[in-house]
């Protein structure tokens, strides 16, 4: 029994990494032994017979949390990094001022015990928890946070996240160069136990903004060990390297399988966090994810498979929940023929969401025609500003001179490559050929390469998802902006940034969301980014897993995650 049940584990975990042929040999050497001669059909009974001997597969150890992690990050730096899929990591390694409730999403201290808030809403006051240190045992002081917002705002390190910063008063004008003294800028060290927001204008959503990580500190003397203040990527991020201040520190991170986070001894709250350690894999395949998850290797998904979603739904795995963000395509404003918002309106109008509904799975309610998701804190949605409509949208195209699509150059579609953004993009490559008669190449590229592409505007036209950083609808408004790090599409509107900074310089909020609505209906004349779908999250979620919650901004700190005895699994 005792060969039985060690042949048994391993011909599962050769047949859970594809490596059937490794199995085969192993059975033929067994059965030499055993004097077994009969060959196929023995060996398949066998296998058979060893597979179902084995029984249910248990998890993980208790501490021990498995996750999907969609794929390999581009970077683990906090300041740099601009993807959920980088982000969610991060969460573990680094801490803030603040934390959002697992479930509610409401504000709590964090590295901050408390803070006071001016009566005129420009000054926010910090007092920082005794005895901080970093995971290094160094002692941590507010300075800390000036030295990382200093970094942030060098203009070489070509943060994403710069305009988050540009709220404290004087950031952006140094961020330009036009003040060189950085003791300008709205953050001081008070003391070693208090920081000083000083912004520019009052913000409603400030404290919201710190849940970021990119307001997550850094340490100075580790990140200058590795190379300057502003160089990107260098080897502080590395394991054995990384000095960091969250409830986990980075343990390995093995290219292509996993990466392992242990916890932190230095943490201040290291009593309340359950885990030891936490294994991000990179599946992007939501095919083997699952079927990972259904053995056992893993407690959460990065997604569903669509074709298990109504499977888990019986059983209470599934975590399907509405999410502030929205999935468009972008359009290069800067090449034609993309320049021409009549092609992208033709675009627009001739896509099926229904349709696109199906092929993810998740039912209808969730088609997209605009930028603010449903939900978002104090705003009113407009309405729908078209539907679709194929002969018009094939009118447009002939006034901008592809009548019937005779003429149309050969152009390329790009997106992440993951099974779920192949099935959608293979459904708009149809519906473009079929109704505008244009053919597109798709070209799917790696988490990496296709973040790379991005940024230097290496397309034509491209998937462009964007996750809502905070509750607020600047939040998905202003990656829009001609200056914007993350205006993909390049796209520029003296009249949709006025807006914009009109907003911004308002303190009536009832004035503040019409201008934002002005802001959104340019876009939706000139449609940048063609509008497909509102994001949903849709994880599958061990039922001995406890702490983690669904919630809007799909936000999960991990230091309240715990796995328990109970549960199915």
């Amino acid at each position: 029994m005792m060969k039985i049940s060690n042949s048994c584990r391993l011909v599962l975990r050769f047949i859970k990494k594809k490596l059937l042929f490794r199995a085969i040999s192993f059975h033929r050497w067994l059965f030499k032994i055993m004097g077994i001669r009969k060959w196929p059909g023995v060996w398949l009974v066998s296998l058979l017979a060893v597979v179902a001997a084995c029984g249910p597969v248990k998890r993980s150890s208790l501490n021990v949390l498995r996750v999907g992690n969609g794929a390999e990050p581009a970077s683990l730096d906090t300041q740099v990094v601009d993807g959920k899929i980088e982000a969610d990591i991060l969460y573990a390694l680094f801490e803030g001022l603040v934390i959002s409730d697992p479930k509610t999403l409401e504000l709590r201290p964090a590295m901050a015990a408390h803070w006071e808030v001016s009566a005129d809403g420009l000054r926010y006051t910090f007092t920082l928890r005794e005895g901080l240190r970093w995971s290094n045992g160094d002692s941590f002081t507010s300075e800390d946070f000036v030295f990382s917002a200093k970094r942030i705002l060098s203009p070489k390190l070509g943060s994403p996240w710069t305009p988050f910063f540009f709220t404290l008063r004087n950031a952006e004008a140094y961020f330009e160069g036009k003040i060189k003294d950085f003791r300008e800028v709205g953050i001081r060290a008070v003391d070693a136990l208090h920081l000083e927001f000083t912004l520019e204008r009052p913000v409603p959503y400030f404290l919201e903004l710190l849940v970021h990580s990119c307001w997550y500190p850094v340490h100075k003397n580790t990140i200058e060990k590795f190379g300057k203040m502003d160089e990107r990527d260098t080897h502080w991020i590395r394991p054995g390297n990384m000095v960091c201040n969250g409830p986990f520190v980075l343990k390995s991170w093995e290219n292509g399988h996993y990466i392992s986070v242990k916890k932190n001894p230095y943490y201040w709250d290291k009593a309340s966090v359950a885990l030891d350690e936490i294994r991000f894999y990179p599946v992007a395949d939501t095919a083997t994810e699952e079927r990972m998850y259904a053995s056992g290797e893993l407690d959460i998904t990065y997604r569903t498979h669509v074709s298990k979603i109504e499977h888990y739904k019986k059983t209470g795995e599934l975590r399907l929940h509405p999410h502030l963000g929205c999935m468009w395509v972008a359009a290069n404003c800067e090449k034609p023929p993309f320049d021409d918002p009549r092609l992208r309106k033709a675009l627009a109008l001739v896509i099926n969401r229904k349709e696109i509904g199906k092929v993810r799975g998740f039912g209808e309610g969730l088609e997209s025609y605009g930028v603010i998701p449903p939900g978002m804190s104090h705003y009113e949605q407009l309405p729908r500003p078209f539907e679709e409509d194929v002969e018009e949208g094939r009118r447009l195209l002939a006034e901008v001179g592809y009548p019937g699509g005779k003429g149309f150059p050969k152009m390329e579609v790009l997106y992440y490559l993951s099974d779920e953004n192949k099935a959608i993009f293979e459904a708009l490559q149809a519906m473009w050929e079929r109704n505008l008669g244009i053919h597109f190449n798709l070209v799917g590229q790696e988490w990496k390469v296709y973040l790379a592409s991005l940024n230097r505007g290496d397309f034509a036209i491209a998937r462009h998802r964007w996750y809502g950083d905070y509750n607020d609808p600047t939040t998905m408004l202003n990656i829009f902006r001609s200056d914007d790090p993350c205006n993909y599409a390049r796209w520029h509107s003296a009249a949709y940034d006025e807006f914009l900074a009109r907003a911004q310089d308002t303190q009536d909020e009832r004035e503040r969301i019409r201008l934002l609505q002005g802001a959104e209906r340019i876009f939706l004349q000139e449609l940048p980014g063609i509008p497909v779908y509102w994001e949903a999250s849709s994880h599958l979620v061990a039922l001995n897993v406890e702490g983690w919650f669904a919630n809007t901004l799909d936000l999960h700190p991990w230091k309240y995650v715990s796995k328990s005895q109970s549960g199915k699994k």
